[in-house]
Formats: C-alpha cells, structure tokens, sequence
C-alpha cells in the first residue's frame, strides 16, 4: 500500500489507512537528510495533529487525502500538506472543538513559528506549510560569531590603534550604526507585541472549554513566573552595578535621565489617549494594556469571526518577520558593540560580563530547589526522585536552547519518568509553554537591576514595585532583552545600553531554557497530581 501512495520519491498520498507507512516516509527521508531524531520526531508530531484536525473538520473522514511534499527553498526544508476540501485552519481553535482537538491545537500553537497555513482559492485546496527547523538556531549561532570576533577585534584595537583611531571608530562609526539600528528594532518592536499579545489571548479563547485544568495550569505557572521576577531583581541588586564598564554604556556626551518608572506613572499612563500614540511614543505598557484589552474583546465577541483570528496571526507573522529583517544585523551589531567595549576597556571589561553569567546560570539550581519544594509541599511527591530525573532531562533544554524542540522528549519524560497521564500531559505540557518564562523573567530582571544600580537610578519601593510589574508582564510575552530599549530609557538609562549585552543572550539563554522546561514540568505534575492522574509507582521507580 505504501508503494501505491507514494507518488514520488518527494510525495506521498496520506489516508488513514496508510498513516503509519506515511510516518515512516517521513522518518526515511529526513534519515536520507542526516537530520537529527528529535527534529524526525518532531515533524512526525506536527504531521499527525495537522492531519488529524484537517480530518476530523473535513466532509468524508474515511476518504480523507492529503497530499505531503518536500521542498527547499534556500537550504531551508520544509513539508507541505495539501488536502481539498472547505476552508479550514487546523492552526487556530474554533468554539466547537472537543477536548481531544484542544489537545493537538496546543502542540501545534507551541511550534506555531514553523507552522503556515495558506489557502488556494482557485482548487479549494488547504496548505499547512512545516519548516524542518525551528527558525532562529543559525541567527544564535551567528551572534555568538559576533560576539568572539568582536572580542578579538577590541583586543586587537585596544593594543594596536592609536588614541585618534579610536575615538573616530567609536564617534562616527559605532555610535551612529549602534544609533540606528536602536530606532529601527524600536520602530518594529512595539507593533510585534501588540499582535503577539492578541495571538496569545485569542488562542485561549476556548478558556472556558479547558475550564480547573486550564487554569490550574495558568495559576502555577503565572505564580512562578512573578517569583522569578523578584528573585532576579534581588539578585541584580545584590550584584550592584557595573560601573567599571559605564563610560562604554554612553553614547557620546550622554548621562542617564532621572527614573520615570513610578507606580503613578503606571497607573495614570498604563491607558492611552489615543490608539496611536502608544507606537508612536513606542510606550510598551500602554502596548501591552491595548493588546490585552483589544484581545480580550475579540475573545468576548460572538459569531463567526475566524477572518479575524487569521487576521491576527497573519499581521503577528508579518511583524514578527518585519523583527526578524531588522535583527538580521544583529550579528553585526553584537560584533561592533563587543569590539567598541573591549577597545575601550580592555580585557577587564571580560570579567564584569563573567560576573553577569555566573549570576544567570545560578539560576538553574535555585530553579531545582524551588520546584522540588513544589513537589514536596504541595503535590506530595518525593521532592528527591523528581531532583534525581529533572537534573539529568535538564541537559537536553540546557544544550538546545530551545523550549519547542524539546517538546516531545518533554511529553515523553512527563509521561514514562513522572507517571502524568498521557492525555493531561499532551495539554498541560503545551499550554504551559505560554507562561513558564521563568528562565526569561529572571535573566531580563537581573540584567535591568544591575543596569539601574550601574547608572544610579533612584532604588525606593515604587521603583522596584514599577519595574515588578513591568518585567512581569514583559516576561509573559516571552520576548528577551530584544524588547527592552524602550522600558530601559522609562528608567532612565540610554536604550543603547541593552546593545553590549544582546549577544550575551544566546548563553543567557541556555540555563534560561532548562528553567523554562522544568518549570513547565513542575507545573504540569502539580496540576496532575491535584486531578489525581500520576501514577506514583511509576513517579517513584528510578
């Protein structure tokens, strides 16, 4: 039967029938590739949900087709699943999906930057595009590049080049390309989150069909989530500033402004008079609070309004993809900035940015001792045997650097290590991803506390209340120090500042992703535990 549906050595015809034979297709051509299991298993993960959505909305289930494909558009692979039929997304959640589909939307929504839908008016035909790999991996690669030939290139100038060289590369080369990448990312950064936020609050809109697990999920997590803000904050404070590495953080003859990150400021500013103004002053909590508000409105709204839902996730890609132009001279930028700073201070300047990551990557054993507590407390589960099993999954998010790739060793691990039921994990697990930023709320708090000590900003209790809320909510959206020029001049800081630690990110990001896992992971067996689905023989076997 195999042989009869491949109509290609790049197609296959997949039915239900023939389903498992299109699972091994997949496996075999992406063997032929040399692409890793994980992403094999990954592909065959996305395959099966799309397809089974697409199914279950089409007219005959039993002669139900679609058609995969492989193409490569710029070394970049990807699957294409054609099916005819009426319009239908598999990528968003519609009122009358049961449980079950909920379940498979979740897994899609965690891998939604790989994922495409298009429709071909002209056949009736539905297109849900796959890329093999999650955007992003080459971009980090290509940053820490930047950031070891800055290095060595400041060490180089800071030696060989004479007082005049450098002070005509840091005035009127560095500073006007630093300058201006700032107002571009700035100009781009303010409309990305307000479609991101929408995104996020119209994919829960079937919140009161996932009902106490739901939002037991969004409980401990979100909970999590505001201690790991106040912990990095702590944490930065305790540091203190960086000021031995302050004349590098200025522009020119610029100083630090006195602090308009206040709670009256919060408060009387957080709604805007208008629904400009926020993009144009580039205001990123009145961003948030019109994205909230704008999305909580649609989710209340009645009748058929998947036009809309597509319309959102269409201008959340656009933008994202408007991002992504910008940050790609990202790279180039780490470069010149890591060189600027090591010009002007030497190898000293190493140190401090050593200082930083040991900050960060202690991090990943306060995160353990938290959630064994969890454990232990809470769910009653032996806080030792979940500590034995996380610190080793650990390595697996630690080395990726990526949440969405470990998804489906993450379900495997909830499932035959923790005893979590299949089908609360194959929810939980997904939807939790949203939230359990923890990783991200503390390195972005840290690094915004040390900042605000390093150019002596007023430190008081509306100030560290002010910048709670704000990493909070900035955490939520799961975007790192990409976003944070905007809240960094609210403090009173040069935006510009946050260039000569962006590619720092990529190893700020390795322990942050392992607590964003492990996290999720405590979240998942705490709601499984109170709904009564571990199985503790297995939790308790090693």
């Amino acid at each position: 039967m195999a042989d009869n549906a491949r109509i290609s050595g790049s197609q296959f015809a997949m039915t239900m029938e023939n389903f498992s034979q299109a699972m091994e297709w997949i496996a075999d051509s992406l063997a032929g590739e040399k692409v890793e299991q994980h992403e094999i298993y990954i592909m065959q993960l996305l395959v099966e949900e799309s397809f089974l959505r697409l199914a279950k909305h089409s007219n005959n289930q039993a002669d139900f087709c679609v058609n995969l494909s492989w193409h490569s558009k710029f070394k970049r692979l990807s699957l294409v699943m054609s099916a005819k039929g009426e319009a239908y997304n598999p990528l968003l959640v519609l009122p009358e999906d049961t449980e079950d589909e909920l379940s498979g939307y979740a897994i899609l929504s965690s891998h939604r930057k790989r994922l495409k839908y298009a429709r071909r008016r002209r056949d009736g035909v539905n297109n849900v595009t796959i890329l093999l790999h999650e955007p992003g991996n080459q971009e980090v690669r290509n940053i820490l590049t930047g950031l070891v030939l800055g290095a060595a290139m400041g060490i180089f100038l800071h030696y060989a080049a004479g007082a005049q060289t450098k002070i005509w590369l840091e005035d009127g080369v560095i500073e006007p390309i630093q300058s201006m990448f700032i107002s571009a990312l700035m100009m781009a950064i303010a409309p990305m989150i307000f479609f991101s936020v929408i995104s996020g609050i119209s994919s829960m809109s079937y919140s009161s069909n996932i009902g106490r697990i739901g939002w037991r999920v969004v409980f401990w997590s979100l909970g999590k989530l505001a201690f790991y803000v106040i912990i990095g904050i702590l944490a930065g404070y305790l540091v203190g500033g960086m000021t031995d590495i302050l004349p590098a953080l200025l522009v020119g003859d610029q100083a630090a402004v006195d602090s308009s990150l206040t709670l009256r400021s919060l408060i009387t500013g957080i709604v805007p008079g208008n629904v400009i103004s926020p993009f144009a002053n580039n205001n990123i909590m009145q961003t948030l609070f019109l994205a909230c508000f704008c999305g909580f409105i649609l989710n209340k709204m009645e009748g058929p309004l998947e036009w809309a839902r597509e319309g959102v996730n269409f201008m959340n890609r656009f933008t994202m993809n408007v991002v992504q132009m910008v940050t790609m001279l990202l790279p180039f930028l780490v470069f010149i900035s890591m060189a600027r700073m090591v010009m002007k201070m030497g190898l000293g300047v190493l140190l401090t940015y050593g200082k930083l990551l040991l900050v960060i990557a202690l991090g990943m054993p306060l995160c353990f001792i938290v959630s064994s507590v969890l454990i232990g407390v809470i769910a009653r589960l032996s806080p030792v045997i979940f500590l034995q099993k996380t610190v080793r999954f650990s390595a697996l998010p630690f080395s990726t650097c990526n949440s969405s790739a470990c998804l489906p060793a993450t379900l495997q691990f909830c499932e035959e290590k923790l005893g979590i039921s299949e089908r609360l994990s194959k929810f939980s697990v997904p939807v939790g991803m949203q939230f359990n930023m923890d990783g991200i709320a503390y390195y972005v708090s840290v690094v915004s506390m040390m900042l605000a000590c390093t150019f002596s900003v007023t430190i008081d209790a509306d100030f560290l209340f002010s910048l709670f809320c704000v990493e909070f909510l900035m955490a939520m959206t799961g975007v790192g120090l990409i976003v944070m020029p905007p809240v960094l001049e609210s403090m009173g800081i040069p935006g510009t500042a946050v260039m000569h630690f962006i590619g720092l990110e990529p190893l700020m990001d390795m322990p942050g992703t392992a607590q964003n896992v492990v996290g999720n992971i405590t979240s998942a067996l705490l709601v499984a535990k109170q709904e009564g689905q571990v199985d503790e023989k297995v939790y308790n076997s090693l």
